[in-house]
């Protein structure tokens, strides 16, 4: 379950971790998390009190990859609480890259994409593995493919199907959707780059120099073009805010001239997010959420690669 303070519990957790705070305040929190600013007499912080400390220590090492492209939050404190695990980390001023207009999301596009090329260039060669790494840096698969189609022990596939079989959801789309990710995964290079994998859940925060990316719990070892592919497959998602904006065309313009395979490689990543958000939502009680990416996953399986 998430963890759930008020400002006034938040305050007692710091201070009996030995800490001052001042106007502790609520922020908009991780499905796994509650998060709090606060200042002290070092300066503006964030707490957040987690579910999983692994996902902290995640942020913290990240941190090695940070450049003035790609900026990141400051860890400056993580260990354990009455109430769990918590992180500290410097505070970021600046406006949630979801709560921009329009205008607002044309103006930042280019930094963006500037941070999603630095994440291309980071280094990972001292970490081993595909898929979802861990605090230590390192992830659990031999290969991007095994990754994709998750049908080794513990079989993960086959467990989100069972339960999408048991929802009012059921499997078509999902069924849809994992074949054509077998079909194109072939054309998937096994290259090992950093990707977030988490841009359009309030982790992005744009300040006066840039974007700053937070929270890397979900961020995996894998091909560069996933991030660039939820991009694509949630624009529909943010239509009435950013729907004149044809992201699909943004992406291909910024990089599918270098990329080999660009057209199969994305569209496998966006039917692997459909696929696992599907899942993911039902699980959790969000069936018209479901629902919605179900439709855009079937959409996308008979959708021509590109337009």
């Amino acid at each position: 379950m998430p963890v759930s303070l008020t400002p006034e519990a938040a305050a007692d957790e710091l201070r009996r971790l030995g800490h001052e705070p001042r106007d502790v305040r609520p922020l908009t929190g991780g499905l796994w998390s509650a998060a709090f600013a606060f200042t002290e007499r070092a300066g503006s912080f964030v707490v957040r009190f987690h579910e999983r400390r692994d996902d902290l220590e995640k942020d913290r090492f990240a941190e090695r990859w940070a450049s003035p492209r790609l900026r990141m939050a400051h860890i400056v404190e993580i260990g354990d609480s009455a109430v769990g695990p918590y992180g500290i980390s410097q505070h970021v001023s600046g406006r949630l890259l979801d709560d921009h207009d329009e205008a607002g999301m044309r103006e930042v596009l280019p930094a963006l994409f500037a941070s999603l090329d630095a994440l291309h260039d980071a280094d990972v060669s001292e970490t081993r593995g595909y898929g979802l790494w861990h605090g230590d840096g390192n992830a659990p698969y031999t290969s991007w493919r095994d990754t994709l189609l998750l049908v080794d022990p513990p079989g993960e596939r086959g467990m989100q199907r069972e339960r999408l079989a048991r929802s009012p959801i059921g499997v078509k789309e999902f069924d849809a959707g994992f074949a054509r990710i077998q079909e194109l995964s072939a054309h998937c290079p096994e290259d090992r780059w950093l990707v977030h994998n988490d841009l359009l859940n309030n982790n992005v925060i744009v300040g006066p120099d840039g974007p700053v990316f937070l929270d890397w719990g979900a961020s995996i070892y894998g091909d560069f073009l996933y991030d660039w592919a939820l991009l694509t497959f949630w624009w529909p998602w943010f239509a009435r805010r950013w729907g004149g904006i044809d992201m699909w065309a943004e992406v291909e313009r910024h990089v599918a001239g270098s990329v080999p395979r660009f057209h199969e490689r994305l569209r496998c990543y966006e039917l692997d997010i459909g696929i696992g958000h599907i899942a993911f939502q039902a699980a959790h009680g969000r069936m018209d959420d479901a629902r919605w990416t179900a439709a855009r996953t079937l959409a996308l399986v008979k959708a021509p690669l590109a337009r």
